[in-house]
């Protein structure tokens, strides 16, 4: 399986499991689409940002509104770069998304210690740059159950569904909002954004 199928197939699992607070899942969604960008023009009369495609798009019901974050999925079936994704994760804050999400997934072939050395290099730069987007560290077994490697808070050898992975996702997402969305730019884009994915602005 390779990594755009996994997202397809933890979307599939999320959808099957039709999960309360879970209202919408999109994967692979372009932002720099033809229509994006002529809604964008239509209502803004500038040039749209440049294009990027985001692995998923969760829509969280949270009391009465809704928590939009943007996840860049890595799938790590050997050892890669540790720092694959963080650059797509930042500029997915551009558009709007609530939160913005790096989830590294990891092969159940991989070692724990190897692993553990990801996670810690990357908490490194996460604290030492104040980075605002959320950081999840899994191992994916054949099974679609997860086992938890980051937030720290969630660290057990514990096998989980999506239903639980995606709960605290949410949770976490809540406690690391997108600080773009001070910008009123940012904030319009964001409006173009749930009205193409048709969310209630």
């Amino acid at each position: 399986m390779n990594e755009k199928e996994l997202v397809k197939e933890i979307k599939k699992k999320a959808e099957e499991r039709k999960i309360g607070f879970v209202k919408k899942v999109f994967t692979h969604f372009n932002l720099g689409s033809t229509k994006f960008e002529e809604l964008w023009k239509d209502w803004w009369e500038k040039e749209a940002p440049p294009r990027m495609e985001v692995d998923f798009i969760f829509v969280f019901a949270d009391f009465n509104d809704i928590l939009m974050p943007g996840v860049e999925v890595k799938y790590f079936r050997e050892k890669e770069k540790f720092y694959y994704g963080i650059e797509q994760t930042m500029a997915y804050s551009l558009f709007g998304f609530d939160s913005v999400v790096l989830w590294h997934i990891f092969d159940e072939k991989m070692e724990n210690s190897v692993i553990e050395g990801y996670v810690k290099a990357i908490a490194e730069i996460m604290k030492g740059f104040d980075l605002p987007f959320v950081y999840f560290a899994t191992k994916i077994y054949g099974d679609m159950k997860f086992e938890f490697f980051s937030p720290r808070q969630f660290y057990s050898s514990q096998r989980i569904d999506i239903e639980n992975v995606l709960e605290r996702m949410k949770e976490k997402c809540k406690e690391v909002r997108n600080p773009l969305l001070e910008n009123e730019e940012v904030r319009k884009r964001k409006r173009v954004l749930k009205t193409i994915l048709r969310i209630p602005v």
